[in-house]
């Protein structure tokens, strides 16, 4: 049976995305995030303009996400996702990215299928927020993602020779609806 994965900083709670915040509040987020060095899921450092840099580019992100599920016909109910990892598994990788990680475990028949996309790896090299036009690299639907895990199987686990940016070693799962959600907060 698939579930879908959904790591978070217990203190902070599950299913948050700065996305939903201002800009002044999601820099902050991150700045107080990267005071935390022991937290691998901070980004960039203390400094407000890298924070700045990465609140744009991943509003970037999710904007060509949004657009491309669109497309695909996909059934958006919000406007950014929260995002899990799709696997039969506990991903131990997802433990790393917190200093005190909690885990919520879903089925994934819960979730009306038509509310989650899929990428093969990280959505944030998959969309390439620093080029201009939006790259030809795909955003899934649920369809898509079971064919091509028919096809080609569940992503390696990582090893030290891979990299965040070329390996895909998970799916990353965008969930684009409350309802599901707001039955694990």
């Amino acid at each position: 049976m698939m579930y879908l994965y959904h790591y978070f900083e217990k203190e902070r709670g599950p299913f948050l995305n700065l996305s939903d915040l201002t800009d002044d509040e999601a820099i902050q987020v991150q700045i107080d995030l990267a005071a935390q060095s022991e937290v691998y899921a901070k980004r960039y450092s203390t400094k407000r303009y890298a924070n700045v840099k990465y609140i744009f580019d991943r509003r970037i992100v999710e904007k060509r996400a949004y657009s491309m599920f669109i497309r695909k016909g996909g059934k958006p109910q919000r406007q950014v996702p929260y995002y899990g990892i799709l696997s039969e598994n506990e991903l131990e990788e997802g433990y790393e990215w917190y200093l005190d990680c909690g885990v919520i475990k879903i089925p994934i028949d819960e979730f009306d299928k038509g509310t989650l996309s899929f990428t093969y790896g990280d959505s944030f090299p998959t969309f390439k927020p620093w080029m201009e036009e939006e790259p030809k690299y795909n955003l899934y639907t649920y369809d898509e993602i079971i064919d091509i895990l028919k096809k080609q199987g569940m992503p390696p686990i990582r090893t030290e020779n891979m990299s965040f940016w070329t390996d895909h070693t998970y799916i990353e799962t965008q969930i684009w609806s409350d309802e599901t959600i707001d039955k694990y907060r």
